[in-house]
């Protein structure tokens, strides 16, 4: 077979673009720093690649759900932290009320400021956090806690002592692999509960004595009694205020809890963000080294493509007239 000087020249012009080609897309590699910018060029690498980058996708947005509900927390806690300070106070304005040497107006002073501390408890107890009412359970844009035309305290129109309150979950995935019950419901080992229920906060329902389980309206009771000068079972609602303190004091503890379950699991993403950005920089990243090689080759390569061609291209009438 024949090899005529045009089909020489068809083949090396090219064999010469295509070294022109890869050299130029090497030099776009090493200034990007990527060791392919295609999938067709390394199919398993990009996607493993892939795969990490979903990973550390949704790292991201578990660590961004973990520190909104620290926030949620932290807020939280500051409210549970004012309450905790509003019943020491309490108590002790309590003690003072029921002392032998109190008189009347010493009594109705009292009650003037329970009824004050009750203002501050529902005051805090309505307390948001970047928009979002904290204490309002499953739901988070009504307020949670109004009072009805009696003074008695609504929890979202609902009466504290009379109604029924069902639990009020917010589930929020943390990285724990949410899965869900045999009903559709998220299961609460997979997911963390992010909601705070302003009904368990301040309390529920009556006792067998009749005595509200609730913060604000013992308050209430209390000053009504101090008033009326009725002080012939006052200690029984001075003991159901002691207990609703010490309520109040484990509220404080289990939101610490909370927050150290927290802690936990933004360290552990933390070193999962570590391990996977290493795999990252692994499959993806071309170190300076590596694209200094590279470069090299394929600079060698274009540059012996150019020499040959001054070999195998014969002059035209043109070169000579140069």
């Amino acid at each position: 077979m024949r090899l005529t000087n045009k089909l020489v020249a068809g083949k090396y012009l090219h064999m010469l673009n295509k070294n022109h080609s890869e050299f130029m897309n090497t030099a776009e590699k090493v200034a990007s720093q990527r060791k392919f910018l295609s999938v067709s060029e390394d199919p398993a690498a990009a996607m493993r690649a892939f795969q990490v980058r979903k990973s550390l996708f949704r790292n991201s947005v578990y660590n961004t759900n973990l520190t909104e509900v620290q926030g949620r927390l932290d807020e939280a806690e500051n409210t549970v932290a004012i309450i905790n300070d509003i019943c020491k106070d309490a108590l002790a304005q309590i003690m003072q009320g029921i002392t032998g040497t109190s008189d009347e107006t010493a009594r109705k002073t009292v009650a003037n400021t329970l009824r004050s501390y009750q203002t501050n408890i529902m005051n805090a107890a309505n307390a948001t956090f970047s928009g979002d009412y904290i204490f309002g359970g499953s739901t988070n844009d009504v307020v949670p806690f109004t009072r009805d035309a009696n003074g008695r305290l609504l929890y979202k129109g609902q009466n504290v002592d009379t109604d029924t309150f069902d639990a009020e979950p917010r589930f929020v995935d943390i990285g724990v692999g949410l899965t869900l019950d045999g009903s559709g419901e998220v299961s609460a080992d997979s997911a963390m509960n992010s909601a705070f229920s302003g009904a368990e906060l301040l309390g529920t329902g009556v006792d067998a004595n009749g005595i509200t389980n609730n913060l604000f309206n013992l308050l209430g009771d209390i000053a009504d009694k101090l008033e009326s000068g009725d002080l012939s079972d006052f200690e029984l609602y001075s003991q159901k205020f002691n207990e609703l303190a010490d309520r109040t004091r484990m509220n404080y503890v289990s939101i610490g809890e909370k927050s150290n379950f927290i802690s936990y699991f933004s360290e552990r993403l933390a070193d999962q963000k570590l391990s996977e950005s290493k795999k990252q920089v692994e499959l993806e990243v071309l170190t300076i080294d590596q694209g200094a090689i590279l470069y090299s080759e394929r600079e060698l390569a274009y540059d012996a493509c150019l020499q040959i061609g001054t070999k195998i291209l014969q002059p035209s009438l043109l070169d000579y007239l140069r």
